[in-house]
């Protein structure tokens, strides 16, 4: 990590490095359901020796997962499924109700664990390949009280994946629905305008609803949770970036708008009826992006015009929690482009006290420009220090080693998930980064808790199961097949053994290791990325899917279409 330190204050030199204090985790489990074994709602039935499943989705390879069934009215864990290394994508486990009482409402915890790939480093984990993302922005569900947890959303403003928005799952695949409020030249109903400048920015509010500016109609457009659109805002000048604070009655959406920076007091409005309140009038550039701290401190890039890749101006730093709207001169503290580059999104991560800002950490990503490999992640070292230094945690050439040809662009958007990672949609190679934070001691976990409960009935023990298991084995045919993406295989084991899913190419040589531990009887469910081993997306073609287990084998081939 480098870390650039400014002269201040004439001729004097400040040196400062900020640690933040926030201990994050990498790995974890998102989308928790609870259904049938065939995927059909759950009955709360168990006397018929179905079950339950548990699903979920997971970011990254988890070397330890371990699911807990906990009674709702106690708090206390009532059994216990060690479920052992599970691969990034959905995974599932079974319970047969062993260990509840009838009447009793239960939920399940997913804790996921894994090693720390580094202790001191900033790290990509996961990189998309180039999937033709046309991304203006990102944010990512964060309340795990919520079944969209762990989802992110995109305005996407063309290219093969279309114009509308995105929601992608928090492994990186594509979530069904993928494409919604899609626009009319991309056979939905929706008109965003022309061009690939007409969408701008994307905020969720505590309701999982995800605002957008519409810049072609001086709007800002929210997408329900149904996937439904409403108009909120009309009548801005040409709206870019978006902050979202509050929740409920409290709720303020901030907007930059042309040389302005407005915000409406949306509450817990449909549909914003009040008047605009100016929060800040500048004339030394247009802002572009803002966030806003736990204290009231705005943070504002500017650009020199509305055209998205125009120069940077500066960085800064206002309090608006005094008189309004505040000017160019009111600047708490300021960065010159020579120190920031050109910035494309900001990110503010509101640490775990929110009545302070002293925990807060800000991120920005940046395009520095051809022949220069400062592109990529950077964090202001500390916000409330008046002459702030910055550090460059992800560069260039962690993103696409020495090619010299790759860099960022001026759209490349970054939003935080729940486990602490930031995201990064980079458009000008069209890749979708995962970045991980330095860890703490050998390893990282990571605990998710089901948004819904379920009701055993009759509960069924263990011993009474074992007429249920598997008489024969079987390898399912994947589904879809052809795909894009990703794909599902299901697969029986009638016995427990070590068992072995692995993906082939037509010349033999392995791709991707799915499973390799020692399994019992009992259906299977994995889902495949399109990546190999080492997450790298794989081309299209024929590819050979071989389960052995005991001595049981089985091949058959999936097709990859991109």
């Amino acid at each position: 990590m480098r870390t650039i330190y400014r002269f201040l204050l004439s001729c004097v030199l400040v040196l400062v490095i900020i640690n933040p204090s926030n201990v994050f985790a990498k790995v974890y489990a998102s989308q928790l359901t609870i259904t049938n074994p065939d995927g059909s709602p759950f009955d709360e039935n168990f006397s018929d020796g179905t079950g339950a499943r548990f699903s979920f989705i997971l970011n990254d390879t988890a070397s330890v997962i371990t699911v807990e069934i906990i009674d709702v009215a106690t708090g206390t864990a009532v059994a216990q499924i060690d479920a052992g290394a599970m691969s990034a994508g959905m995974q599932s486990v079974e319970w047969d109700g062993s260990g509840g009482e009838a009447g009793k409402q239960y939920l399940f915890q997913v804790k996921a664990e894994q090693s720390n790939a580094s202790n001191t480093d900033w790290t990509v984990f996961f990189d998309s390949g180039d999937i033709d993302i046309f991304t203006r922005g990102c944010d990512v569900v964060t309340d795990m009280n919520s079944p969209l947890f762990g989802l992110f959303y995109a305005p996407n403003t063309g290219g093969p994946l279309e114009k509308g928005i995105t929601i992608y799952n928090a492994d990186g695949s594509f979530h069904d629905p993928f494409l919604v409020a899609a626009d009319i030249a991309s056979g939905g109903t929706i008109d965003w305008g022309g061009g690939t400048q007409s969408m701008f920015s994307g905020v969720l509010d505590d309701k999982e609803r995800f605002y957008v500016s519409a810049v072609d109609t001086g709007e800002i457009r929210r997408l329900n949770t149904v996937n439904t659109l409403t108009t909120v805002i009309t009548g801005l000048t040409n709206p870019k970036g978006l902050y979202m604070a509050g929740t409920g009655a409290d709720r303020v959406l901030y907007i930059c708008d042309d040389s302005t920076v407005v915000c409406a007091a949306i509450g817990n409005e449909d549909v914003f009826t009040g008047t605009l309140e100016l929060v800040g009038k500048f004339t030394e550039g247009l802002p572009r992006n803002l966030a806003i701290d736990d204290d009231g401190g705005m943070y504002v890039t500017f650009r020199q015009s509305n055209d998205f890749a125009s120069d940077q101006v500066r960085f800064k730093k206002f309090d608006i929690s005094g008189t309004l709207p505040v000017t160019d001169n009111d600047a708490v503290w300021l960065l010159n482009p020579d120190q920031t580059f050109r910035i494309a999104d900001l990110l503010i991560d509101h640490g775990q006290d929110r009545a302070t800002s002293t925990d807060d950490i800000l991120y920005y990503s940046t395009r520095a420009g051809d022949g220069l490999f400062e592109d990529g992640l950077w964090r202001v070292d500390d916000i409330n220090f008046p002459f702030p230094t910055v550090s460059n945690l992800i560069d260039e050439m962690d993103l696409f080693g020495f090619d010299d040809s790759a860099n960022l662009n001026d759209r490349a958007a970054i939003g935080m998930d729940a486990a602490g990672n930031i995201i990064l949609l980079e458009n000008s190679n069209e890749h979708i980064f995962f970045l991980s934070p330095p860890g703490e001691g050998p390893t990282n976990s990571f605990i998710t808790t089901s948004p819904e409960t379920l009701t055993v009935t009759t509960p069924v023990s263990v011993e009474s199961q074992t007429n249920l298991i598997p008489t024969a084995y079987r390898l399912e045919a994947n589904y879809p097949n052809p795909f894009n993406p990703s794909t599902t295989i299901d697969y029986v084991l009638a016995k427990s053994g070590q068992t072995t899913l692995k993906i082939y190419n037509l010349l033999g040589e392995e791709i991707r290791t799915l499973v390799d531990e020692n399994q019992l009887a009992g259906d299977y469910s994995v889902t495949w990325d399109g990546r190999n081993n080492f997450r790298n997306s794989v081309v299209s073609g024929i590819y050979l899917l071989t389960l052995k287990s005991g001595e049981f084998r089985k091949s058959q081939r999936m097709t990859l279409l991109k």
